[in-house]
């Protein structure tokens, strides 16, 4: 984020009395009602299941499910499960649902999860800690797993910038608004919701202060956790310990629980549908950016899915939801996530001035005048060749052999061959690479060797190297032989025993084992 830039969008936000927006577009899919499914969860101070869930598309009641006490492994276990089966249905997991999600979706299809906040989130690791490889389950087992798998992924997946498929709305509105109030308070749904309703200043104020004040965590407020939900909990545990009905209390703690699960899912709901009605349409670079996404889900669940279902496609590697234990796999990750990283601004920088401003403060675009056109080509093969003057004292990340965009032309690119340094000069020679026979959606709108385009003004973006770095992330699987090969490649001389959250031990696969030997190693 550009510091100067963001302090004067929150003094500006700050006259004005209310939120303002922060792009020209938004910057995440904005899926039919019907393929949202919200998620809220609540939990027990100190515990890492969840005390109560709360589901359902938008729109709609949400189906909230709890248990007496969030401790019983077994009653949190059949909760889970019942979550399970709609999630794997929603987001068309394979061997849970009649229709899978396949590799070649239309972007129609695509489905999301909206949460809360970053704790909610949280709570996805959580689940995949506790059931991925489960042990327990009775009937419920070969769900909870799956439920554990895909929970893992979803979790992985957000932290992979340009995500699309597990929404944060805190986050969906942080980047959709600036909001005049500290980036720690906006950190709270509510709070922002609160800001963003219809009045003046003080209403919004007030509105927010007030909303500020109930929890969006998963976990509950305190007070109310020790009373009166401390003392039923610990009835309903005496109770069951004396073999007594405590159906009546079962059903008084779940009725404590219910507001605060239906609240934290409407503040959700709310949040979706503000971002629907705000007038701003969704960014065009964010199709490439689903695209992407759907990859992804195939690539790094559905087609292990798949194997597990049938061992013979190959073996089902799954990553370990305490750490990497598995060299190659993070290793290939790493460059996914910056290839991601590297490319997210350039897909959607195109169709949103807001995003040019800022790429021109810090130096990521530059604005120039065209002062040489020459075409070096033979025959009838073209190699248009610029000279481009810049303001030397304006910032830039210039450097020769680098890559240039023209702003709203994505598919045209031009190569530095040469930086001109004057006294108070400033040139680049550019050839040009990309598309060049193709007119620039710039100025006049000519193709790159018209000589018409002498003393236009054009403005560039940098260009990144995301594809070249996606590539990398393939090539360290096939590099057990290669350099470095001793640090993502090594055969562990005994097997490492790591023992799951719910007792036993388990047999840690090696790169090595998990290559040459598959599913079975």
């Amino acid at each position: 984020m550009n510091n100067r830039r963001d302090i004067t969008r929150k003094l500006r936000a700050w006259e004005a009395g209310q939120p303002i927006a922060r792009y020209a577009t938004l910057h995440h899919e904005l899926v039919d009602p019907q393929r949202v499914l919200v998620v809220a969860f609540v939990r027990m101070a100190g515990e890492s299941r969840p005390w109560g869930i709360a589901w359902g598309p938008i729109g709609a009641a949400p189906r909230i499910e709890s248990v007496p006490d969030g401790r019983v492994r077994d009653d949190v276990a059949v909760m889970c499960a019942e979550f399970a089966e709609e999630l794997l249905g929603h987001l068309r997991v394979h061997n849970w649902t009649y229709d899978p999600a396949g590799k070649d979706d239309t972007r129609d299809q695509f489905r999301q999860v909206w949460l809360a906040n970053g704790q909610h989130v949280g709570m996805l690791h959580q689940m995949s800690y506790t059931y991925s490889q489960t042990r327990f389950g009775g009937t419920n087992q070969e769900i909870l797993r799956a439920f554990g798998r895909l929970a893992g992924w979803m979790f992985r997946e957000t932290s992979r910038t340009g995500n699309q498929h597990v929404i944060d709305a805190s986050v969906a509105l942080n980047d959709a608004y600036v909001f005049p109030a500290q980036a720690a308070r906006t950190a709270h749904l509510g709070y922002q919701l609160g800001w963003l309703e219809p009045g003046d200043r003080a209403v919004r104020m007030a509105a927010a202060a007030k909303a500020e004040g109930l929890t969006v965590s998963p976990t509950l407020d305190p007070a109310l956790e020790r009373k009166p939900l401390g003392d039923l909990v610990d009835a309903w545990n005496e109770g069951r310990r004396a073999n007594a009905d405590v159906s009546t209390l079962a059903a008084e703690i779940a009725g404590h629980l219910r507001p605060e699960l239906e609240r934290r899912w409407k503040l959700v709901e709310a949040a979706y549908f503000h971002l629907a009605a705000c007038g701003r349409p969704v960014n065009e670079g964010v199709g490439g950016l689903v695209d992407e996404a759907r990859d992804e889900f195939w690539y790094q669940h559905q087609r292990v899915e798949l194997r597990h279902n049938d061992p013979s496609l190959g073996p089902a590697y799954v990553p370990h939801p305490e750490t990497d234990f598995h060299g190659s796999s993070a290793a290939s990750r790493y460059l996914i996530h910056a290839a991601a990283d590297e490319a997210y601004i350039g897909r959607l920088i195109h169709y949103d001035n807001e995003l040019l401003l800022e790429a021109l403060s810090d130096g990521r675009a530059l604005v120039g005048r065209v002062s040489g056109v020459t075409d070096i080509g033979e025959g009838r093969a073209t190699r248009p060749i610029w000279l481009v003057d810049l303001d030397p004292s304006l910032p830039n990340r210039l450097r020769e052999n680098g890559r240039l965009v023209p702003y709203g032309s994505p598919k045209h690119e031009a190569s530095i061959t040469e930086i001109l340094v004057g006294p108070d000069s400033l040139t680049l020679e550019l050839e040009w690479t990309g598309n060049k026979t193709r007119e620039v959606a710039q100025g006049p709108g000519l193709k790159p060797a018209d000589t018409a385009w002498l003393g236009e003004e054009i403005c560039l973006v940098t260009s990144d190297a995301a594809q070249l770095t996606k590539r990398r992330s393939s090539r360290v699987w096939k590099a057990k032989d290669g350099p470095g090969a001793w640090l993502t490649h090594g055969r562990a001389p005994v097997q490492v025993e790591i023992s799951p959250d719910d007792g036993g031990t388990d047999l840690l696969v090696d790169d090595v084992r998990q290559i040459e030997e598959g599913a079975g190693a």
